[in-house]
């Protein structure tokens, strides 16, 4: 899975499928579940909307790193995903860099706190 290291909103993505994977490792759990879990547990710094959050489940999906399925066979009202062996293989190179981007992130904030705030 491609995500640029650079951009806010590449940065968010890259945090959202983190996040995801995270979640699925603890439960099976639907799209809404895990916005709302991500929520909490970010203190609302992070609230994924579905412009967000289904795409990134879309491509984890596409990519082998979580399964979905409808938990309903005849109606199709919520899909519950589960991570799939390779994303639990694949988590620990995404948090390799996401820890990269967050300590480039706290360096930068550093030098900009450091010249501005003397």
């Amino acid at each position: 899975m491609a995500f640029k290291e650079n951009g806010r909103k590449n940065f968010v993505k890259l945090t959202t499928a983190v996040y995801i994977l995270r979640i699925l490792e603890e439960h099976a759990s639907h799209g809404h579940c895990i916005s709302e879990q991500i929520k909490e547990r970010t203190g609302q710094v992070i609230c994924p909307n579905t412009n967000s959050l289904y795409p990134t489940l879309h491509l984890l999906e596409e990519r082998g790193y979580i399964m979905g399925a409808w938990d309903s066979p005849t109606m199709r009202c919520k899909r519950v995903y589960e991570i799939t062996d390779a994303g639990r293989e694949y988590l620990p190179e995404l948090e390799a860099r996401l820890r990269s981007r967050i300590e480039e992130i706290e360096q930068n904030i550093k030098i900009i706190k450091a010249d501005l705030l003397k």
